[in-house]
């Protein structure tokens, strides 16, 4: 099956080329990489033109005209040419069987819901320096979980990999009763996404509260919300944040008001309907 990764990006070069590179090492290799720049920048194009991998990478990108994820994020879903769809974040750096335990799970009318290792500052700057491998943190996860729990990492019981439809996942998955769509971690069937329309472009502060809307409108629509937590895994390189919760709430009153309109299918959203 032809898998399609879709990773928005915003100035954070050496984050993504992290990313590229933990996808270069999957244990699964029929995908090919759609990069969605929030930005039109030399620096970028000038490094994906020197950077070599084994799969394809195509780089979608538009004019800085403030925060415009939802909008790239369609055009990349227009572009993809996978039937299923993988999406991660720009500082989301993924287990070598990422792709693998996605496509292993993958059904039609479900979506994926994985979720991810909130790493501290200590350790984010040792990947980023190179002074440590991705690679390398999966493959000795318990060597270095004291040094990850003691960097203030949040889930950092979620770099524990079992595989995919193994005995161990099947049954923590049957105890994970809380599901929800996270932005940074989840896949499905590329028609299922575009029977929704993709990302609703009408919320203004995207991308606040995206993966809440994507949720009730593909569970709208007859989707299931099934946990890939444990097989799926990746590293989140932190990062300073800026309190955003009235443009978060902004949202969610725009959220709330289409749920009562039963709106499941973005008017404004791949297609202009």
């Amino acid at each position: 099956m032809r898998v399609s990764v879709l990773i928005p990006t915003y100035k954070d070069i050496r984050a993504l080329e992290l990313i590229l590179d933990a996808l270069k090492l999957q244990t699964y290799q029929n995908f090919e990489v759609i990069v969605a720049e929030d930005d039109n920048s030399n620096e970028l194009k000038d490094f994906l033109k020197e950077y070599k991998s084994k799969y394809s990478i195509y780089h979608l990108f538009h004019e800085n005209l403030g925060n415009r994820k939802a909008i790239i994020m369609n055009k990349a879903l227009k572009e993809s040419r996978g039937e299923y769809i993988v999406f991660i974040d720009g500082d989301t750096i993924p287990y070598t069987t990422f792709v693998e335990s996605h496509v292993a799970l993958a059904k039609k009318r479900v979506v994926l819901c994985g979720r991810r290792v909130n790493l501290g500052d200590k350790v984010s700057t040792l990947l980023r320096e190179g002074k440590i491998s991705a690679y390398e943190l999966e493959r000795h996860y318990l060597k270095y979980y004291r040094l990850i729990k003691d960097d203030n990492s949040r889930h950092y019981e979620q770099g524990l990999y079992f595989k995919a439809n193994g005995i161990v996942q099947k049954i923590l998955m049957k105890l994970n009763k809380n599901v929800h769509i996270v932005a940074s971690n989840f896949s499905c069937f590329r028609e299922d996404i575009f029977a929704v329309n993709g990302f609703d472009e009408d919320l203004p502060n995207a991308p606040h509260r995206d993966d809440t809307d994507l949720e009730w409108r593909m569970v709208g629509i007859g989707c299931k919300l099934v946990s890939v937590k444990y097989c799926a895994n990746m590293f989140h390189l932190n990062h300073s944040r800026n309190d955003r919760r009235d443009e978060e709430e902004e949202n969610m009153r725009l959220i709330r008001k289409k749920q009562q309109q039963k709106e499941f299918v973005a008017k404004n959203g791949i297609m202009k309907l």
